[in-house]
C-alpha cells in the first residue's frame, strides 16, 4: 500500500428473496387434518414408529394416489406436443423445398395456438 494505512471494513451484500408460501386452500387444510387424525390414530396403536417412516409412507401414498397420475400424463402430453411441432416444422420447411423462408412465422403462430389450447385444456379441468 502507497500512503497512509486506513480502516476499511468490506461489506458482503447477500441478495435473499424471502420464501413466500400461499395460503393453503380449504381442501389443502381438510387433507391435512384428515393426515393428522390418521397418523395419530396409527402412532397410538403403534407408538415407536419413526418420523422417517411416517414421511416414506407419505411419499409412497402419493406415488400411488390418482394425484400423481396426471403428472405422467401431462409430461407425455408436453412430450407429444413438442414433437408434432417439430415434425410439423421439419414437414413446412420440407414442403417448401427446404426454405426457411416465412416458416419461423409459421412455427410461432403453432406453438401460440397449442399454448391456447393447453390454458383452455387445465383451465377446463380445473386445475
Amino acid at each position: 500500500m502507497t500512503g497512509p494505512a486506513r480502516a476499511e471494513a468490506d461489506v458482503l451484500f447477500v441478495p435473499m428473496v424471502p420464501h413466500h408460501e400461499d395460503p393453503p386452500s380449504p381442501r389443502t387444510r381438510e387433507l391435512a387434518d384428515l393426515l393428522g387424525k390418521v397418523l395419530g390414530e396409527y402412532e397410538k396403536y403403534h407408538p415407536a414408529v419413526t418420523g422417517r417412516e411416517v414421511r416414506a409412507a407419505i411419499r409412497l401414498a402419493e406415488r400411488n394416489s390418482r394425484a400423481a397420475a396426471p403428472a405422467g400424463r401431462t409430461t407425455a402430453r408436453v412430450a407429444a406436443a413438442i414433437a408434432g411441432a417439430t415434425v410439423g416444422a421439419f414437414v413446412l420447411v420440407a414442403s417448401r423445398g427446404g426454405s426457411w423462408e416465412g416458416a419461423p412465422v409459421a412455427i410461432v403462430i403453432a406453438v401460440g395456438v397449442l399454448f391456447v389450447v393447453a390454458v383452455l385444456a387445465r383451465r377446463l379441468r380445473g386445475e
